[in-house]
């Protein structure tokens, strides 16, 4: 970021912190007022923690209906695959169909999952009309004949309400309800076919009106409103809810870990993004997460460029229209509404390849790295032979890394990234870890989901180790709303280990080029700088820096390397057979540690007139870092300087110089 960038982050800023001041009257962006219904969104409620084998169970529990451990929406009738395990589910609302016609609905789920349809709108007219009573995969919905109802006459734009009820013991879980109509195939039924019950804001002091619910909102008062970014209901005790009157309402400050009887808490900065906890409840951003859409941007850079920090595809654009994203600005330190300011990267082009980077180590845990190569998927069946030319066939481990970009061209899909290894398995996600399976065991699938709007990037690691006997490695992503499987080299780059030193982007900004990170067997998404992998005690930092592997300290392509020892430079023209030679003192040893100027006890310059046969030794005392050397005989000299701490550095390259 430019100074002028910076300077008017710190203005800006300012403004927002220090002069915005508590309006009870406006509501925060993430909170809704109850309306009678609400099209596209349906409501689903969650009792965690069961232990209860089928629907019966479920509904004759006492919390059900009304006491839900969590509560929050779906925008399709569609739940997350793999959301957990021994839990029950109920969903409530409206189908609204587009067209008068005939319907037919289809369920499916993993454990027992049941759909209700009344004629109307009314709850008490609803009957099942389709059962899923087992367990079926995602999108299988002709396993059992109860999953199909028989045919339904529907009236367009009348509201039918329906339930889902489900409940998940142990493995796999998910439910779907789709339908085919006039002019519908067979689809999950979307969200511009549902609507919600609504909610009922202030049932405990009776009916009220909008202008009572707007009026009891601007004097302070959170009963009955719904939170459908967090997935919280607000408490249904009455009076208000912001006992500390710091503009925090009292469940946003529980959610986050304060206190909402510390006023004081509004203006903490928790995750150190130069927003306060107030400037972020305005903003709709989180009080705890630097980053609160993921989008590689700290909120406080967003908000004072003008991005919104719940928004991860502003990441993406560009500003000033330079021809860098505002994602490559803000990596580079330029401006992002300053069209002058272009982001070397930009220049250089990109340092991204098609495909994965696998990464090769020896022993189960990374143990030593060995290889880097690109792979255009990773779909291995080795059985009982190595992964690659010179590797073992038991005992080694393999980081792939890489990221993946939801190809759909609008709105919001879900995507299944999925698992099978023999034996353990980690996949992060964003560098959340959501598959941990490190463990010996045969070939077995995992899975989880994501929902990604169009073109927003998710960044992979997947770590694998194979024990012995068979191997077996494949990763794979299916895109739900088509249940096809994408060809990974399409929707996947990854940092080009070619360019290694060259590169520009440094995802977790530990100062180690991404490029350089996945060329040298480390993580170019977790920030490993201080880590240290070799015997040596030398950090990946300072190897980088020094411009060896930071596994073996042997050199390799240098980064931002600072000279461990001197290198001469010829200075004014010399008098006729001398030459003055001048250098600057080196701050780095060869292993990479600091060097203070005190340790250096003297130089030495070796020189000779063939590479080979430098056999004069001229002393430069402490202090000096130039020095005269006469009486040379014309023809051509070769010099090399050498620093004198401990004991004696490398010499450096030769230079020579023509004597007259």
């Amino acid at each position: 970021m430019s100074v002028r960038s910076l300077l008017l982050l710190f203005v800006i800023l300012g403004l927002l912190s220090g002069c915005q001041s508590w309006r009870p009257e406006k509501m925060p962006p993430t909170a809704s007022l109850p309306q009678t219904s609400e099209f596209g969104v349906v409501e689903v409620r969650y009792w965690e923690n069961l232990n209860i084998r089928s629907v019966s169970d479920l509904i004759s529990l006492p919390a059900y209906p009304d006491n839900p451990d969590i509560v929050t929406v779906l925008n399709e009738l569609q739940s997350q695959v793999n959301r957990g395990d021994n839990y029950g589910s109920l969903v409530r609302g409206f189908v609204v169909p587009p067209t008068t016609g005939t319907y037919q609905f289809f369920v499916t789920g993993d454990n027992e999952t049941q759909f209700w349809l009344s004629t109307d709108e009314t709850p008490g007219n609803a009957e099942m009309i389709a059962l899923m009573p087992g367990a079926a995969a995602p999108g299988e919905f002709d396993k059992y004949n109860s999953q199909k109802s028989t045919p339904r006459e529907l009236v367009a734009d009348n509201r039918y309400y329906f339930e889902i009820r489900h409940v998940e013991r142990s493995g796999g879980d998910h439910f779907a309800v789709s339908w085919e109509g006039p002019g519908i195939s067979r689809q999950i039924i979307g969200g511009n076919s549902i609507a919600s019950l609504g909610q009922s804001p202030y049932e405990q002091i009776g009916e009220a009106s909008q202008e009572d619910i707007e009026t009891a909102y601007a004097l302070g008062y959170r009963v009955g409103f719904f939170d459908g970014t967090q997935g919280l209901q607000f408490g249904s005790q009455y009076p208000p809810l912001d006992m500390d009157q710091d503009g925090l309402y009292d469940n946003w400050e529980v959610y986050y870990g304060l206190d909402p009887n510390d006023p004081t808490d509004a203006t903490s900065d928790q995750d150190n993004d130069l927003l306060t906890a107030l400037d972020e409840f305005w903003l709709g951003a989180s009080p705890t997460n630097s980053d609160t859409d993921g989008d590689g941007i700290p909120d406080g850079v967003e908000f004072a460029n003008e991005l919104d920090p719940t928004d991860p595809t502003d990441a993406q654009g560009d500003l000033d229209g330079d021809g860098a994203t505002n994602l490559e600005e803000y990596r580079a330190g330029t401006g992002m509404n300053d069209a002058t300011e272009v982001p070397a990267m930009a220049e250089a082009g990109t340092d991204y390849v098609s495909g994965f980077v696998g990464q090769y180590f020896l022993g189960t845990n990374f143990d030593q790295f060995e290889m880097t190569q690109v792979e255009s998927d990773v779909d291995y069946r080795w059985g009982r032979g190595a992964p690659a030319t010179g590797m073992p066939s038991d005992d080694f481990s393999i980081r792939w890394v890489g990221i993946f970009t939801a190809p759909h061209d609008s709105g919001q899909r879900q995507y299944l990234f999925q698992t099978v290894t023999d034996d353990g398995v980690r996949l992060y996600l964003d560098g959340e870890l959501v598959i941990n399976e490190w463990r010996g065991q045969g070939a077995t699938p995992y899975s989880t989901t994501r929902t990604l709007d169009a073109g927003e990037s998710v960044r992979i690691t997947m770590e694998y180790f194979e024990g012995c006997c068979g191997a077996t490695a494949q990763f794979v992503v299916l895109d739900l709303s088509t249940e096809e499987e994408l060809p990974l080299a399409q929707v996947v780059s990854s940092p080009d280990p070619e360019l290694a030193a060259e590169g520009v982007f440094d995802s977790d900004d530990d100062g180690i080029p991404d490029t350089w990170e996945v060329a040298y067997g480390l993580d170019p998404w977790n920030p490993d700088s201080a880590n240290t992998v070799n015997n040596q005690g030398v950090s990946n930092l300072q190897a980088y820096q020094s411009g060896v592997s930071p596994w073996t300290l042997e050199p390799v392509e240098t980064g931002e390397a600072v000279a461990a020892t001197p290198e001469p430079e010829e200075t004014a023209p010399p008098e006729p057979g001398e030459v003055t030679l001048s250098w600057t003192a080196p701050s780095t040893r060869v292993d990479g540690s600091t060097l203070l100027e005190a340790d250096i006890q003297s130089y030495e310059v070796v020189y000779g007139q063939s590479p080979e046969a430098m056999t004069n030794v001229h002393t430069v005392p402490i202090g000096q870092t130039s020095t005269t050397i006469t009486g040379l005989e014309p023809g051509i000299w070769y010099f090399s300087v050498r620093t004198i701490a401990e004991s004696p550095g490398p010499l450096t390259d030769p230079i020579q110089y023509a004597v007259e």
